[in-house]
């Protein structure tokens, strides 16, 4: 992935957000101006005053240069040097945080000194806004990479949508049904007018204010309804509602109603709630093919819920009158296979999201994305036939559908778009400028191009900013949690080659949990730590070297880690506690009995080389397994300090015995003659073939790498990690 360097004016808030995606992505940041003061061990302003603002620089181009992570925040003035802009705009994506200049002179002020140059934004205006990319508040970047977790779309607005209506009607308690403090925009909308009506009945007033919001449904649905129990509405219509199209109903009476079918199936099912409860019978006649049949059959049923009775005709429906809506009780929302299908769209371009909870039995008219998904993938497969993709009757699906085809290779058409323009974008003309501009993307306040512009960000190399992102509270208020990823790390050093991140990583997909483990090679421990703090790491793996050094850093130690005198894990908790375990020793333990077969080692003669963190893991394992132990270290005192805490043996050459374990990354006896008769495992997996296991397999002993314990101690590790 490129670097996503962030910029922007000092104090604008480069350092809180770099913190706040590296939390959200799961993926490492780095502060630039606190790498320059840990590497000089200097602070900034030290810096500045030794060496003057030209020398700073000279040492900011070179670390950045030096700096290798997912992303980076810049100092305020970095990229003044043409050299540090090349650099940035070839290896990276610069984004620009903009915040407004009285915001930046108060959070200046309040830095007392800390940063040498003052506030330089406005003499510096011309060259932030030299940048193409730019952000503020209500932006979200999207950094690639594949989804994965398990997910439950939201309630069907449509189907809530609905219900509320139906249940009002009923004279029921509209709070049972859904969660007003999680829904969608356009479903507070109509809680908001059921209130409105409610009021204005309740005190017998002929007038009532209904605030639609955005919500097309709400209005369409709610301008009949009103009309038919005798109140004269006035409607509250934000942002595009008021361009879109609508019909009057000042004089609603029962009788012939005729409408096209082909503009919105909202229309229909506004008369089919309110044309029942006029004193007179009703007919509504089609004059042009009903589409989004879906959704009229949707309203179908919860009217026959409700036990209101509509019968169809030829060309419509008969609804007879003076009907009353009696509430069933019980009644549950569907969840949305609209909100699912930009998950089923994520699917089709590389992530692993289980999706729960949709029922195939709905009559949402978007449960068709699963097998138009299937198909536009068909359609782009090499040599494959042309797929055409009518849209008509769920025209919800085709940003989803739109951004699958695009990825893909573009060879699906689509037809049935004409209501596409009449959505709250115009969908045809916003899809095709996201697909013109993948990476800098303004969803015209639109909730269903901003989820597709952001399932197309997970693909590629290149971060992807998508403006005025809060417009998916509008049908999906939660959508982007499902971006978010847990990080877990493994450190050590020099840690040039490690596989518990494979180990792990598999282990989280098949659970479905969101979350993945990176390797951190940090020399010392505090650095370490440092990084998992400053990244939100949930989990830390410890390796060599800093087993032990570790354990004076830790809040809590397991009982079981303190009597082996090693931590090889570190759980970070909601309140900032850092808990060490050891799962080496039930790891070693259980690798040694699968190798030697053995249940007991009772009688049988182990030689441990090393006295590490490592190393204390395996004695505590070997002791409980009853073993007679001879250990072997470069610095006896070591070794004679571990062997007499297990009553076991220091040695200062090595000897034959039944069992060899090497406990440290080196080839401690390459020239020890071995029997051909002794079991050696070796802690280290990378190689495979270690110089200790091929010394000894040549001489006929039976061999194994430490990968078995990898793998049986990386299993508790991730109970303790994920529990």
């Amino acid at each position: 992935m490129k670097t996503l360097y962030i910029y922007g004016p000092p104090a604008s808030g480069k350092s809180t957000l770099a913190r706040n995606l590296s939390r959200q992505w799961g993926r490492m940041s780095v502060d630039l101006d606190e790498e320059i003061a840990r590497r000089e061990g200097r602070t900034i302003p030290e810096i500045f005053a030794t060496e003057g603002e030209a020398g700073f620089r000279r040492i900011e181009r070179e670390t950045l240069e030096r700096v290798k992570a997912p992303i980076v925040a810049l100092g305020g003035g970095t990229l003044l040097d043409p050299a540090c802009r090349a650099y940035a705009e070839k290896h990276g994506f610069v984004v620009v945080l903009d915040v407004d200049d009285a915001t930046l002179a108060e959070r200046i002020a309040a830095a007392k000194g800390t940063r040498p140059l003052g506030n330089k934004a406005a003499e510096r205006r011309a060259h932030y806004a030299s940048f193409p990319h730019h952000v503020d508040a209500d932006t979200r970047i999207i950094l690639p990479r594949p989804l994965r977790g398990v997910l439950t779309p939201p309630v069907s607005k449509s189907h809530l949508h609905r219900l509320l209506i139906a249940e009002f009607l009923a004279g029921g308690d509209v709070s049972r049904l859904g969660d007003p403090q999680t829904e969608a925009a356009d479903l507070i909308a109509t809680r908001r007018c059921i209130a409105a009506l409610s009021a204005a009945r309740t005190a017998g007033l002929p007038t009532a204010t209904l605030d639609c919001g955005e919500s097309g449904s709400t209005l369409r649905f709610f301008a009949p309804l009103a009309a038919a129990l005798g109140v004269k509405a006035s409607f509250v219509r934000r942002g595009r509602l008021a361009e879109r199209p609508m019909i009057s109903y000042e004089d609603l009476k029962a009788g012939l109603h005729e409408l096209r079918g082909d503009i919105s199936s909202q229309f229909v099912t506004g008369l089919l709630f309110a044309l029942p409860l006029l004193p007179g019978d009703s007919e509504i006649r089609f004059t042009t093919p009903l589409q989004s049949k879906g959704y009229v059959e949707m309203t179908l049923a919860v009217l026959n819920q409700y036990g209101v009775q509509v019968l169809p005709t030829a060309t419509g429906f008969r609804v007879p009158g003076n009907q009353k809506f009696v509430s069933p009780g019980n009644v549950q929302p569907e969840r949305d296979w609209s909100g699912a299908a930009f998950w089923f769209a994520a699917n089709a371009l590389g992530s692993e999201i289980q999706i729960k909870g949709l029922s195939a039995e709905s009559r949402q008219p978007d449960r068709v994305v699963k097998e138009l998904v299937a198909r536009i993938q068909r359609a782009n497969r090499p040599g494959a036939p042309a797929e055409t993709i009518d849209v008509s009757e769920c025209p919800d699906n085709y940003p989803a559908l739109a951004a699958v085809n695009f990825a893909l290779g573009g060879k699906a058409v689509f037809t049935g778009t004409e209501r596409l323009r009449l959505k709250e974008s115009d969908r045809l003309a916003a899809m095709d400028a996201v697909f013109a501009n993948p990476h800098d993307v303004d969803p015209q306040n639109d909730h269903r191009i901003a989820m597709a512009a952001a399932i197309l960000a997970t693909t590629g190399d290149t971060p992807t900013i998508i403006h005025t992102a809060s417009c998916v509270k509008k049908s999906y208020p939660d959508f982007f949690d499902a971006f978010k990823m847990d990080l877990y790390a493994v450190t050590g050093w020099p840690l040039l080659k490690t596989r518990s991140p494979e180990l792990h990583n598999a282990a989280h997909a098949a659970a479905g949990r969101r979350a993945e483990m990176i390797a951190y090679p940090a020399p010392t421990i505090e650095e370490a730590l440092a990084f998992a703090k400053r990244c939100n790491v949930k989990g830390l793996a410890v390796t060599i070297p800093h087993k032990e050094a570790v354990m004076r850093y830790l809040d809590e130690i397991d009982p079981a880690a303190r009597a082996i005198g090693a931590v090889n894990t570190v759980v970070f908790t909601a309140d900032g506690r850092k808990i060490g375990y050891n799962t080496d020793k039930d790891g070693i333990a259980t690798a040694l009995m699968a190798f030697t077969g053995k249940r007991s080692f009772k009688g049988l003669s182990v030689v441990l080389l090393g006295a590490g963190g490592a190393a204390k893991a395996v004695a505590q394992a070997l002791q409980e397994l009853g073993a007679s132990v001879k250990i072997l270290n470069r610095t006896y005192e070591k070794a004679a300090a571990l062997a007499e805490k297990h009553g076991f043996t220091a040695i200062r050459t090595m000897e034959t015995a039944d069992l060899v374990v090497n406990a440290t990354n080196q080839d401690p006896i390459p020239d020890f003659a071995f029997t051909g008769r002794e079991y050696v495992y070796d802690l280290v997996y990378v190689p495979e073939e270690t110089p200790l296991i091929v010394h000894a397999r040549k001489a006929g002993c039976k061999t194994e790498n430490g990968f078995s314990m990898l793998r049986a101690q990386a299993e508790r590790q991730l109970e303790l990690f994920c529990d």
